[in-house]
């Protein structure tokens, strides 16, 4: 088994373990501990500024420590914080520890994407193999949503902390066998073109973040979905990328980031009129698709704009850009349920606007990279 398909099992391990309790921290907080959802908002924010350190420090980490190395603390890291918050089940101490798992988690990332990054050269390996990886991050998202939801509604909140923490350790296994590089010098410039993408890439992910607690929110209190329901459409998703990821992988191109964008906004705008469960898995595929397009180029254009001196602190600039991205999706989103939550036109309208602005500031940051493409 090669590096890449390893890091593929891997990530679905870690993403079955994450995605059993990932979209139901903030429905958590909002319907079992009772917070309003100015303090979900609020919780979304911490875990912004906690992205913005996280990310920095991994990246410094896995320059440093290399990144096998870094990928194991945080994999003990993440289990033992995850564990804490099952042992010690008190709504605050339980969201400083999801707080403290969050930041080791991004460690993680920003170490494994760069191993991508390093074991890879030019743009079409780079998206083929972001494309692999995300097909086995994507095998423990299908499945790990509907899970989830079912302890959730049968068990509790509690249970799913604990069984979290079991799986999120069984990476470790892998890690040995994975080959390690470390950064060769430290500089704290960014390119000009680097800082130009990342202007469009924060938007992007603010949309991509909507796939969590506030389609869960919405299809739950709105449209009377079950949480199992919304566990299912998750799963379609998980499911649709373990399929046609590779497939899809294989013919994009750095353009084709535009066309994604533009699915992800109608698509998220569509919510607006959705009524019942068959739209809401017909919505989830178009939302899908856009993914498959979005997140590997992405990836793949982030990975050939760094050095190979300093990768593991531009990617982690990267990863601290997507994070804050997805987690102030997520606040933008829960601030705009406490007016428009039952005023759905509204609501979809001003969660779309991130995807529509970043189109231009794609074509804009193009003409600095095209050349990379």
């Amino acid at each position: 088994m090669n590096s890449v398909n390893k890091l593929a099992l891997m990530g679905a391990f870690r993403a079955f373990g994450g995605s059993i309790i990932w979209p139901f921290v903030g429905y958590a907080l909002y319907t079992v501990f009772h917070f309003p959802l100015y303090f979900v908002s609020l919780f979304y924010l911490a875990q912004a500024l906690i992205g913005v350190l996280s990310y920095i420090v991994g990246g410094y980490m896995a320059d440093f420590l290399g990144r096998v190395r870094t990928m194991f603390i945080a994999t003990i890291s993440s289990s033992l914080f995850l564990f804490l918050s099952f042992l010690f089940y008190y709504p605050l101490v339980v969201v400083s520890f999801i707080l403290l798992q969050t930041f080791m988690n991004n460690i993680y990332n920003v170490a494994n994407t760069t191993t991508v990054a390093d074991i890879n050269r030019g743009f079409k390996s780079l998206v083929a193999s972001f494309s692999r990886v995300r097909v086995g991050i994507n095998a423990g998202w299908a499945f790990g949503p509907l899970i989830g939801s079912i302890i959730f509604e049968k068990y509790s909140f509690r249970e799913l902390l604990l069984i979290s923490s079991i799986i999120t350790l069984i990476p470790i296994l892998f890690l040995r066998s994975i080959p390690d590089f470390k950064g060769k010098r430290v500089s704290l410039k960014i390119e000009k073109d680097f800082a130009i993408f990342l202007l469009p890439t924060f938007l992007t992910f603010m949309l991509m973040g909507q796939l969590g607690f506030s389609l869960l929110t919405y299809y739950t209190k709105v449209i009377k979905l079950s949480v199992v329901d919304v566990g299912i459409l998750f799963m379609v998703n998980g499911i649709l990328i373990v399929f046609l990821q590779d497939l899809i992988g294989r013919h994009l191109k750095m353009k084709h980031i535009l066309l994604g964008m533009l699915i992800y906004s109608i698509s998220y705008f569509a919510v607006a009129f959705i009524t019942n469960f068959f739209f809401a898995v017909i919505d989830m595929v178009f939302v899908t698709v856009a993914e498959m397009i979005v997140s590997p180029i992405s990836q793949a254009i982030a990975s050939s704009l760094t050095k190979e001196e300093y990768r593991g602190r531009e990617l982690g600039i990267y990863g601290m850009v997507t994070a804050l991205g997805r987690v102030i999706g997520s606040s933008y989103s829960s601030f705009l349920m406490s007016y428009f939550l039952y005023s759905p036109l509204y609501l979809w309208s001003l969660i779309s606007i991130p995807g529509v602005l970043s189109i231009p500031l794609y074509l804009l940051s193009f003409k600095g990279i095209r050349s990379n493409g």
